[in-house]
């Protein structure tokens, strides 16, 4: 075959190529996702409720509740645990149920300057006849109110409630220390 008809036969296959994605199936893909493109640069972008006064003091009575499980959790653990191996996490399980209750008064006191009524529910208390699980269950609650209390610093500091930051990151350092003391028991 001549050179010529080769080029020929090669423009004419990058023709049917060209009409293969630009065909009429193409094309009203093409017009179908422009259109939904469109329509979703139109749609004003979800954003979540913006944070009240009122939200915050929903959460900080969901803290609260946490703090009264904690506290009811830490002693029943420590009059419950036994071993020789345990009796230094023990005494600071007793510690710790001090610790949460001192949390409770200041989130409480916290929850009225708000405006709001501290509540009284407690969350679900976790109980085990086994000592590690016993532990266990008293770090999960610790990481958890970890997490809630770096999130509720930011809401705080959303909403210029500077003396509230302040005594969430006082109950956030206390926090640190007991997961700490959970981990070192638990040799993690």
């Amino acid at each position: 075959m001549p050179k010529h008809d080769a080029r020929k036969g090669a423009a004419s296959a990058r023709k049917s190529a060209a009409k293969t994605t630009t065909g009429p199936a193409h094309t009203a893909a093409a017009k179908t996702a422009s259109a939904s493109t469109r329509a979703a640069a139109a749609r004003p972008a979800a954003t979540a409720a913006p944070l009240t006064r009122a939200k915050l003091i929903a959460a900080l009575n969901d803290d609260l509740a946490k703090e009264f499980q904690a506290l009811i959790q830490y002693v029943q653990h420590a009059a419950v645990i036994t071993g020789p191996q345990y009796d230094a996490i023990r005494a600071e399980l007793a510690i710790h149920s001090n610790e949460e209750h001192a949390h409770a008064i200041s989130l409480s006191e916290q929850i009225d300057f708000l405006g709001g009524t501290p509540g009284v529910e407690v969350a679900t208390v976790h109980i085990s006849d086994i000592a590690k699980t016993m532990l266990e269950q008293d770090l999960e609650g610790e990481l958890d109110a970890i997490a809630r209390y770096k999130a509720r610093i930011a809401q705080a500091e959303q909403l210029q409630e500077y003396g509230l930051r302040r005594a969430l990151e006082d109950i956030l350092m206390v926090e640190e220390e007991h997961a700490r003391d959970l981990q070192n028991a638990l040799d993690l």
